[in-house]
């Protein structure tokens, strides 16, 4: 395939074909890297994962589950080392190229996946969504992409890193063709009805930068007459929306290191540094503050199902800044990205549904908002995004 944008992973030629004339036939897709494809080694982004790793047997269930439907496989994309980033760079195989930001980052970890439909590569395209890594790459590279409830798609076949937070995300160019790859993988229809409310949450659009913040202001009239009446002054959390990234990185990081912790003991690998040293945190967090880390994450849900009461959906930022340009200073990096998981770990704490929509540019730049919704509201959303992309 030609590849522009270094989106594919080498070695991830794998073409497969959907079989029937299912809901998805005539369309193509891309996977991560982090999908199992049987007889295909799936890389991780790690070299020393590829060389250390055998063939997968089987193929992942999403996988086997779109070439069912219809869809065929036209390869496998980069991503972030183990998944362990939100920017989309990768000391090994580079960085994938923004299509629509060009020299900007495309955010990770999905990168590859996101770079593949924006680029015009894929209809489609499976990620995966643990800390923002489905929703931060749609917001930069402005595409449509959705992180579901937690669990409603099964992660089987798929290399996770955060059993608690880890959920299999869904990009495309069109929402029309996103709301049926999340049907086929959510085995629902769409639901007919809308959200009662929106609700604007403005702690969010404190935490944005003040462009950022305006673009979602200059939407909301439209989502007002095309989706449901907006409720304006509602705050979603009783401390700074910054106190949220401490708790997330906690866990995440503790889960992420069970996970890879005897490999990279046994098999001493490559990192990158920013990747090793997230890796290493995880493996530093204490029995206390992860005690902590897990109080805090019930009363985030608490907070979270509090304000999606009466069936609301809750608007927000995706990300609070448009994609940094690369090689971009890692300090500066390191503050964007606890910004960033600020607004991700809103969803990912009380595993509910987020849906970014490619409603807003700042200066020439993508820019998702997004909605959340209540725990298996996925369809809801869905046809929310078709709804709003119909009317343009």
């Amino acid at each position: 395939m030609h590849d522009p944008y270094n989106a594919f992973t080498l070695g991830g030629d794998v073409y497969l074909s959907g079989t029937g004339d299912g809901p998805l036939a005539g369309l193509t897709f891309a996977a991560k890297d982090v999908f199992d494809i049987a007889g295909y080694v799936t890389g991780a982004g790690n070299p020393d994962w590829r060389r250390l790793a055998e063939p997968a047997p089987t193929t992942a269930w999403a996988v086997s589950r779109l070439l069912e439907s219809g869809a065929r496989l036209v390869g496998k994309t980069h991503t972030d080392e183990l998944t362990r980033g939100i920017f989309g760079d990768n000391a090994h195989y580079g960085t994938p190229e923004n299509p629509r930001a060009p020299g900007h980052v495309p955010g990770g970890s999905s990168s590859g996946s996101a770079v593949a439909v924006a680029g015009g590569l894929a209809n489609l395209a499976l990620g995966t969504d643990t800390a923002g890594s489905t929703r931060v790459p749609a917001s930069f590279c402005g595409v449509w992409g959705l992180r579901p409830t937690l669990g409603a798609i099964p992660m089987e076949g798929v290399i996770g890193q955060s059993g608690t937070f880890d959920t299999v995300g869904i990009l495309a160019a069109e929402a029309e063709p996103l709301a049926r790859m999340g049907q086929v993988l959510l085995r629902k229809k769409l639901p007919n009805q809308r959200p009662t409310r929106l609700v604007v949450l403005e702690d969010a659009l404190e935490a944005a930068d003040p462009a950022v913040a305006a673009a979602i202001e200059a939407v909301l009239p439209r989502l007002a007459n095309v989706l449901a009446p907006v409720t304006r002054g509602t705050r979603l959390s009783p401390v700074p929306l910054s106190d949220w990234v401490e708790p997330q990185n906690a866990i995440q990081g503790h889960e992420a290191w069970e996970t890879f912790g005897d490999w990279i003991n046994r098999s001493n690998p490559r990192f990158g540094f920013e990747v090793a040293d997230n890796l290493l945190r995880g493996a530093r967090v204490t029995k206390s503050s992860l005690s902590s880390a897990r109080g805090f994450r019930l009363r985030a849900k608490r907070w979270v199902q509090e304000a999606l009461e009466g069936h609301a959906v809750l608007v927000l930022p995706t990300t609070p800044v448009t994609a940094p340009p690369v090689h971009s200073p890692r300090s500066v990096m390191w503050e964007i990205r606890s910004r960033i998981i600020s607004l991700t770990a809103i969803a990912a704490m009380a595993g509910v549904p987020q849906i970014s929509l490619p409603l807003c540019q700042v200066d020439g730049r993508p820019l998702g908002l997004s909605l959340i919704g209540p725990r298996g509201s996925d369809g809801l959303l869905l046809a929310a995004a078709v709804r709003m992309a119909a009317s343009a």
